[in-house]
């Protein structure tokens, strides 16, 4: 398989990579692998080919941040881990938007939407995968109190 690494000039026809609030469109049949630390926000990305993340090689804390108002997966490919081989790094994707925002029919704003697509989302294996609350959440609290007790849990805090 070929990639195009988002870092690289020739990837964007020799221009400067996606800028602020610009669309992006990758065609069926291209493979981009996201190599950088942060995208500027896009206002539209539109996956008919495949869209990759890697995890850092050896850096578990290392972080990858990508922005956008829409991510529209339309008979595409979206990979950050698999179950071969998880995501293990951090990546954060942050969906921009407002009520104002315009939807996408039959999706909405701010979202991640897949027609006869694929999305991969896969990091690491853990013991206990979801749980519920054991008390209301205020909307004012910086803590909340999980079931069972949080002892047992892997999970590390801002996961």
């Amino acid at each position: 398989m070929y990639v195009n690494k988002w870092s690289n000039p020739i990837t964007w026809g020799g221009d400067a990579p996606p800028q602020f609030g610009e669309a992006v469109v990758i065609p069926k049949g291209r493979t981009l692998l996201v190599d950088v630390d942060r995208v500027p926000q896009l206002s539209f990305l539109l996956v008919e080919g495949s869209l990759l993340f890697a995890p850092h090689p050896t850096d578990e804390k290392h972080e990858r941040r990508f922005d956008a108002g829409y991510i529209f997966i339309n008979g595409g490919y979206m990979e950050v881990g698999t179950e071969e081989f998880p995501y293990t790094s951090k990546i954060t994707i942050t969906m921009h938007g407002d009520v104002t925002t315009p939807a996408i029919p039959a999706y909405g704003n701010k979202c991640i939407a897949v027609r006869k697509g694929s999305l991969h989302l896969v990091g690491k294996i853990r013991a206990i995968t979801w749980t519920m609350l054991d008390k209301t959440a205020d909307k004012d609290q910086d803590k909340i109190t999980l079931l069972p007790q949080p002892d047992s849990f892997d999970w590390a805090v801002g996961e």
